[in-house]
């Protein structure tokens, strides 16, 4: 049960991380 709740933990970090960059980089274009 713990190793499920780490997965998704940190799959829900990863895709928050990939967002945040995207978001960056589209702020940076934009600029």
């Amino acid at each position: 049960m713990l190793t499920i709740t780490s997965y998704f933990g940190f799959l829900l970090t990863a895709s928050t991380i990939t967002l945040a960059l995207l978001i960056g980089l589209s702020k940076i274009r934009l600029i």
